[in-house]
């Protein structure tokens, strides 16, 4: 067990590296302290709370923890994107790692430790509300400093990077979800199954989709776009959803994340909110899975509807209790916040030439985002 539980440290290390490696022209050889110090206190808060209270097996609360990292060191991403100084990144890191995380960790399965039947299980196998619920829903607050337009698209050059950075942190991301339960038994090759399947059928839905709305997105893109919402969707159900329902669910996440991304009422989000929508819709779709399609505890085999009701609780309440404590932080970010601290990457007002000449040519088109 200590072997597996040191492979998915290792395999959560290597995440939050591929994430460098894709923020790498927003972090701008920025030091991730805020990251690091919000990671370290996430674990301690979360496992000592969690094996204190006996909320929650230990090489569980190891394993989520760990991965909390690379998301952390992309929501120190998002609130550099957003100009935030050192001490608004670490207000944000601290707000999420320290409250959100280890609440929506804990109180969910404490509320239910008492559920005697399958109709009350709460069934996340990856840690999907804490990791994926609760950022998600805190980031879509974040916005853009007055007088900032986002880029329609981001440098060209930076499209290999980012797939080779995608597939690393794909490749890191099956093998900790495949180590989470720090054993090798009879599931681990259907939670592997469903970890390389899910992203890779959500790739193909959201590039059909992109193709059949017309959205002027390079191929490539769409792919690595899809992989995400797959990568979102594959966590939660990885365990009680078995081949090929863990097809169609990253399909369908792939399919909405598309729509959701380059739809009318997201195109005027900045960069981060959006992501932070599409993950939550994404997430959504792998949440619920378990609840109509798991073996045992899903609707097509127990034909009872009531078993949708603790998932459905528990993702509105983390996602309503992320969004709420964070609307004060993303206040108190403001009043730290400066445009001229927004990376140039992502910055379409301001030209790059040398006399710093403003180009207040806004984006012809949203969905080219």
């Amino acid at each position: 067990m200590a072997a597996l539980i040191a492979v998915g440290i290792v395999a959560a290390l290597v995440a939050a590296l591929a994430i460098v490696l894709l923020t790498r022209t927003l972090l701008n050889d920025r030091m991730l302290w805020p990251a690091l110090g919000a990671a370290a206190a996430t674990a301690l808060i979360t496992i000592g709370l969690g094996t204190a209270f006996g909320i929650a097996p230990l090489v569980y609360l190891i394993g989520i923890s760990a991965f909390a990292l690379p998301v952390l060191v992309l929501m120190e991403a998002a609130a550099i994107a957003s100009g935030a100084d050192t001490f608004g990144r670490w207000v944000l890191m601290l707000s999420w790692g320290v409250i959100i995380f280890p609440l929506s960790a804990l109180v969910p399965l404490w509320l239910t430790a008492s559920c005697a039947g399958t109709d009350c299980e709460l069934e996340d196998f990856g840690g999907a509300l804490p990791l994926l619920v609760s950022s998600s829903a805190f980031v879509l607050l974040a916005w853009l400093p007055a007088g900032v337009i986002e880029r329609a698209e981001p440098d060209p050059q930076s499209h290999r990077r980012a797939v080779l950075a995608l597939l690393l942190f794909w490749t890191a991301f099956v093998i900790w979800l495949a180590t989470l339960e720090g054993a090798i038994d009879e599931f681990t090759p259907r939670i592997a199954l469903a970890a390389f399947v899910g992203p890779a059928s959500a790739s193909v839905t959201w590039a059909l989709a992109d193709r059949l709305r017309d959205v002027r997105r390079p191929i490539a893109r769409s792919l690595v776009f899809g992989l995400v919402a797959g990568i979102a969707a594959t966590i939660p159900g990885a365990v009680a959803v078995s081949f090929p329902w863990s097809l169609a669910v990253g399909a369908l996440a792939g399919a909405v994340g598309a729509v959701s991304y380059s739809s009318r009422a997201t195109g005027s989000a900045g960069l981060a909110a959006r992501w932070g929508f599409v993950i939550l819709v994404a997430t959504a779709v792998g949440y619920l899975a378990p609840a109509i399609a798991g073996d045992t505890v899903g609707i097509l085999f127990s034909a009872h509807l009531d078993v949708l009701s603790v998932p459905l609780l528990s993702f509105l309440g983390v996602g309503l209790f992320s969004l709420l404590v964070s609307a004060p932080t993303w206040v108190l970010l403001q009043r730290h916040a400066s445009r001229d601290r927004v990376p140039a990457a992502i910055r379409s007002d301001t030209s790059d030439d040398a006399d710093g000449v403003v180009n207040s040519t806004r984006p012809k088109d949203a969905e080219e985002r």
